[in-house]
């Protein structure tokens, strides 16, 4: 189909176009963008099976487009977040709700299987289980950017939370079936490692914004943030959490970088480094959703979601999720569980993880239709949720000489 360089260039630029298009279709109707995309390449795939062309092993591309697009979705994540001490409270929620809700639906996920096909080992069932247990924050986090207040906190910090511990717990578990106190300590002298290279790097990068005067730093920044990240892999570190401490560490100037860095660096310079890389960080992240969500759809068959045995693995799976989730919202954090229930999509982790799983590992009950079942079904939920949200958008903000000025459509009109 693509018979020149010229046919790729515009099927390229048509999808991001779609995408965009998708995006602003998403703000007006809740429609999750993700949802479109994947079903622009279940509709590509078919258009191009009938044309008598084989669609090439997308997994690889999955893994790549997977990997870069965690790096920058958790970023992109960590660069909206203020760490104040009224927030605090909110923080520690938000983590032990993701800890305890992803530990709690991967075991009990885990059970089901193990009850079903006893002759797996539960260690094997709960590899396969932790997977599907991890919130989408690539979902989650542009589907609430009109969410306004704690809400929208709580759900930004518990998906990002839920992929980085979800990483954590699963690289444990196919490293040893058993925990031993060695793990505990590698555990613990990784997150230090991994805190020391975050500061280091991050003072770094705020010398060279400062000093440089080159106009194309930005994706430097970025191509030593990924190196950073793949070395951090090869080595077994918790290479998400340093994306994550070094995002914070950049939107937190004021708290971490005291009077010295006042002194010594020109803050406003800074600042406007930092929302340039902002705005370059969301741009990529756009971009690599759009690709990944657009070739897993490709890679997946609509029929599958009509397979009776898949059907009902994918509706348990869901029910348990949801379950769980309602039952710590409601009873151990005693919250209003509107819409935070419905907010908890599964997607690039779930997938990215899936296809780590090793052999030795892998089992049919857990297949791609089950993965795309219950990631179609966990945001159409989501989707639902959202549209009977009654929550008001947000007032547009608009910026006049430096400063703020509120403008609604009552003061337009």
């Amino acid at each position: 189909m693509f018979t020149d360089s010229y046919t790729l260039i515009i099927s390229i630029s048509l999808l991001v176009i779609l995408s965009y298009l998708y995006s602003s279709i998403s703000i007006k109707t809740k429609i999750p963008s993700v949802l479109l995309l994947l079903f622009t390449g279940i509709i590509f795939s078919a258009l191009y099976r009938n044309a008598g062309y084989e669609l090439p092993d997308t997994k690889i591309a999955l893994q790549f487009f997977g990997i870069i697009g965690v790096i920058l979705i958790v970023l992109e994540g960590s660069l909206e977040l203020k760490l104040e001490k009224n927030k605090l409270g909110l923080i520690a929620k938000s983590f032990f709700a993701a800890l305890i809700i992803l530990l709690v639906s991967a075991f009990a996920i885990a059970g089901g299987i193990n009850l079903i096909y006893s002759e797996l080992t539960f260690h094997i069932c709960l590899v396969n289980a932790i997977p599907l247990a991890v919130i989408s924050s690539a979902i989650a986090i542009p589907s609430v950017e009109q969410m306004d207040g704690d809400k929208k906190e709580f759900i930004v910090y518990e998906s990002i939370f839920s992929d980085i511990l979800g990483i954590l717990v699963f690289n444990i578990a196919i490293s040893s079936e058993t925990l031993e106190s060695v793990n505990i300590l590698w555990l613990g002298a990784d997150l230090l490692i991994v805190l020391l290279i975050s500061i280091a790097f991050t003072f770094l990068i705020l010398v060279f914004i400062n000093k440089t005067t080159m106009n194309i730093k930005f994706f430097l920044m970025l191509a030593i943030l990924i190196l950073l990240y793949a070395v951090g892999k090869k080595f077994h570190l918790s290479s998400l959490l340093l994306i994550l401490f070094f995002g914070l560490f950049l939107n937190n100037l004021d708290i971490f970088g005291g009077k010295k860095l006042t002194q010594n660096v020109d803050i406003f310079k800074l600042r406007q480094g930092i929302d340039r890389f902002r705005l370059i960080t969301n741009e990529s992240a756009f971009l690599i959703r759009t690709f990944f969500f657009f070739i897993f759809g490709a890679s997946v068959s609509i029929a599958l979601l009509f397979d009776f045995r898949i059907a009902i693995t994918g509706t348990i799976i869901v029910l348990l999720l949801y379950g769980i989730r309602f039952l710590y919202l409601k009873f151990l954090m005693r919250r209003n569980v509107y819409p935070e229930l419905f907010i908890a999509p599964r997607g690039l982790i779930t997938i990215l993880l899936y296809y780590a799983i090793p052999e030795k590992y892998s089992i049919g009950i857990i297949s791609e239709g089950v993965l795309f079942f219950v990631i179609l079904v966990t945001s159409l939920v989501m989707m639902f949720g959202l549209m009977s949200n009654k929550d008001s958008i947000p007032e547009m903000e608009i910026y006049v000489g430096g400063k703020k000025v509120q403008d609604t459509e009552n003061d337009l009109s």
